[in-house]
């Protein structure tokens, strides 16, 4: 894949996701394939996720946060990514610091887990 097409692929990736899951309603009916609830039949830390998504594009807030109380705060993490890329690009930031990119991971990473734990504990997993 070139350069100038990994790009573009970047560039438009976020209104094609935004696009489809604007199109696209992920239900709890439909199955699931994220292969820790199939091998588990439990949610995994990010299930629901996809289905958060689709209801915050819509503009149900609510739903959004029922289906996983962090799509906001990923969200805003992959904005931020989009956007430091851009800047990148256009030669307005450097390079983010491995330290720092290692820390907002570890930090998503221990809150996504967090935030799994206790809703095990309090039963209030999205259906798999």
């Amino acid at each position: 894949m070139s350069s100038a097409w990994r790009h573009r692929l970047i560039v438009s990736a976020p209104f094609l996701g935004i696009g489809l899951l604007a199109v696209f309603t992920p239900s709890d009916d439909s199955g699931t394939i994220c292969p820790f609830a199939l091998c588990t039949g439990s949610a995994c830390p990010g299930c629901g996720l996809t289905r958060a998504a689709s209801a915050l594009v819509r503009g149900d807030l609510a739903t959004a946060i029922s289906y996983h109380p962090l799509v906001l705060v990923i969200g805003l993490e992959i904005a931020f990514a989009w956007t430091w890329f851009l800047l990148r690009q256009s030669g307005r930031v450097g390079p983010m610091s491995n330290r720092t990119l290692n820390i907002i991971l570890a930090a998503t990473a221990t809150t996504l887990v967090m935030v799994w734990i206790a809703r095990l504990a309090t039963g209030t997993l999205p259906p798999v």
